[in-house]
């Protein structure tokens, strides 16, 4: 088991067996990022840190609900993404119709399922994982070679019998695909430093 999964779950357990310490470096750690996320749809920095710190609060009020072997973040988030959810869904009640178009757009991005996944992806350890499983096998063999071996293109090439342009064409969409996710997987956490506490 990686340093990473071990302290992310050591956490979650000390958290849901009331170690308050534990609580409070978890709330140092995600606070600013729940601000960011949900300010990211409500607009308001203000209204996105009294959500943020509803969000914390539940999770500790409710702490006997947490999975100490599961993805505590991403628990925490998805409480976030309810919250903000009902939030917008309220004002959309009472909106005119301008406004009421810009709530639907926020709830609709809410509600996206690439969000979703990303939400159930914040164990980075696991996202990797996820990303390394969708890369085709030709490619990831390929990718390996170049990464894991340190081999040039041209010795992979003849290695696997293929010719460089094709390697190089799965070198590039290994990458690309690593690239994409985990461009959305930072901006989704907004600040990435407090990654540094699992490392």
């Amino acid at each position: 088991m990686s340093n990473y999964s071990d302290k992310a779950k050591q956490l979650a357990s000390d958290i849901r067996g009331g170690d308050v310490k534990a609580f409070e470096l978890f709330y140092r750690m995600e606070f600013n990022n729940l601000v960011h996320f949900v300010n990211s749809f409500v607009h308001s920095v203000e209204l996105a840190e009294d959500l943020a710190q509803e969000t914390l609060c539940a999770v500790w009020e409710c702490r006997d609900r947490i999975d100490s072997n599961g993805n505590l973040r991403a628990y925490t988030y998805r409480i976030a993404r309810n919250k903000t959810l009902n939030v917008l869904n309220s004002k959309a009640l009472f909106a005119d119709y301008s406004r009421r178009s810009e709530l639907n757009d926020d709830i609709m991005a809410l509600e996206d399922t690439s969000l979703n996944n990303l939400i159930e992806s914040l164990e980075l350890a696991k996202l990797i994982e996820n990303i390394w499983s969708s890369i085709p096998e030709s490619a990831r063999e390929s990718f390996t070679l170049s990464r894991n071996e340190g081999k040039s293109n041209k010795e992979i090439a003849r290695i696997r019998g293929l010719s460089t342009k094709a390697i190089e064409y799965h070198i590039h969409i290994s990458l690309n695909l690593f690239r994409k996710m985990l461009k959305d997987f930072f901006i989704l956490l907004g600040v990435i430093g407090n990654l540094l506490y699992y490392i």
